[in-house]
């Protein structure tokens, strides 16, 4: 399946919207964390976009790299919920702006974190 990704920058809110879907509205929202909202079609298990606030922090690069960000808010979610969007951001069209993975502080603990792939579009700072 193609997707036809366009990208809405707010400049004075630093806000990017990201849309997979170009004028689909979402069924349901799920806020990752405090930065990253994902926006889906639950019924149809499909990404409609993301919106990511806090753009220029969140794209910030390291002295090892780009940053890392918790997405704690995957443990607030009810099983289900948590299954059907972990789906969603480990597949594309997410999983080719967010680059998920695990950070394991102890053998029984684990916190999904996630880095931001550029887009490939020009971002006036």
């Amino acid at each position: 399946m193609s997707h036809s990704l366009t990208y809405s920058f707010d400049k004075e809110a630093d806000v990017l919207y990201i849309s997979f879907s170009p004028g689909e509205k979402a069924t349901a929202a799920v806020e990752l964390n405090d930065n990253i909202l994902l926006r889906f079609n639950r019924d149809e298990k499909r990404a409609v976009g993301l919106t990511l606030m806090d753009f220029s922090v969140l794209i910030q690069l390291t002295n090892l790299g780009p940053r890392s960000f918790p997405l704690y808010g995957l443990k607030e979610l009810e099983p289900e919920w948590q299954d059907l969007v972990i789906e969603l951001i480990t597949k594309p069209p997410v999983n080719q702006i967010l680059k998920i993975s695990n950070y394991t502080p102890s053998l029984s603990e684990t916190t999904p974190i996630t880095s931001f792939e550029m887009p490939p579009i020009a971002i006036a700072a």
